[in-house]
């Protein structure tokens, strides 16, 4: 055994050290079942992610999605085109340009999100049937206390 093997187990065990480890456990658990349910409908987290950001935020380019989402721009683009050739979302030059385009959602695209939308809440809702605004304001607190956007 190394030698702070001992001492580092109870560094684990502080009440707050313990309280991340829940909670990045529960985050797994509810992003893989978010994710399975979401997948029952032909769709991922991901793909939902893009279509809920144009959805509500209208026409987006790649690099707003990379900011928005924290991933690279490079991953962004090469997802972006699956989804185009999905038929989900198409390239505009509405919140872009001819060289640069933002990607908007297509008729098919908003079907599409507008059926699987209310099913994501109701999964959601299941998973989360006892939270309350008081343990929201808890998570918030975290987040604008790591200077982060508490938007929700």
């Amino acid at each position: 055994m190394r030698k702070k093997t001992k001492d580092f187990e109870k560094l684990l065990y502080r009440p707050k050290v313990k309280a991340w480890r829940i909670l990045f456990r529960t985050h797994r658990a509810v992003f893989q079942y978010l994710d399975s349910e979401m997948r029952k409908k032909d769709c991922s987290i991901s793909k939902f992610q893009v279509l809920l950001l144009i959805y509500f935020n209208g026409p987006m380019t790649p690099v707003a999605f990379s900011k928005r989402l924290n991933v690279s721009r490079a991953n962004t683009t090469t997802f972006l085109r699956r989804i185009v050739k999905e038929g989900l979302i198409e390239a505009t030059i509405e919140g872009g340009s001819e060289k640069r385009p933002a990607f908007n959602l297509t008729v098919k695209g908003e079907e599409y999100f507008e059926r699987v939308f209310p099913e994501h809440i109701k999964a959601v809702e299941k998973v989360f049937n006892y939270h309350n605004e008081d343990v929201n304001k808890k998570y918030l607190q975290i987040i604008d206390d790591l200077g982060g956007n508490s938007e929700a």
